[in-house]
């Protein structure tokens, strides 16, 4: 698993995919690169958080932006100084940054605040496109347990 998350480009265009459900987020981290004349992902970091019972009430918007707030938190030391693109399956996200600040409520303004000093290049992707970020924001553990050998 180690081996399939190493840098191949240490300079290569980043991609952080987003992706938000009723009881979590989830993101994949991945460099962006050209082989073959074809667009190529290679995934380098993943995350996964639980939503909280007030989180859980959020609008798909709302849950989304969070979505890439907190990915972002988690990877700042990998987005920080870099050019990358977020890819949302929320079409509304897009304008997220170019809205009128007066129509966002506190939380989303922090939100965006945190998300504008590191990229301000959202893209809209078919949920098709997310799948990994999509798996991930649905992945629900209780418990870990450890089975004896």
């Amino acid at each position: 698993m180690a081996e399939v998350t190493l840098l191949t480009h240490p300079g290569a265009q980043l991609g952080l995919w987003v992706g938000a459900s009723d009881i979590g987020t989830g993101c994949t981290l991945s460099q962006l690169s050209q082989e073959k004349c074809e667009p190529h992902t290679h995934t380098i970091a993943f995350f996964s958080m639980k939503l909280n019972k007030n989180q859980q009430k959020w609008s798909t918007y709302d849950t989304e932006l969070f979505s890439i707030y907190s990915s972002i938190r988690k990877f700042k030391h990998m987005l920080e100084g870099r050019n990358f693109t977020i890819y949302t399956d929320q079409k509304p996200l897009i304008y997220a940054l170019e809205q009128n600040p007066n129509k966002c409520s506190p939380r989303q303004l922090g939100h965006l605040d945190l998300i504008s000093q590191y990229s301000t290049d959202i893209r809209h992707v078919q949920g098709s496109e997310s799948i990994a970020a999509d798996a991930l924001s649905r992945f629900e553990i209780d418990s870990i347990t450890n089975s004896p050998n």
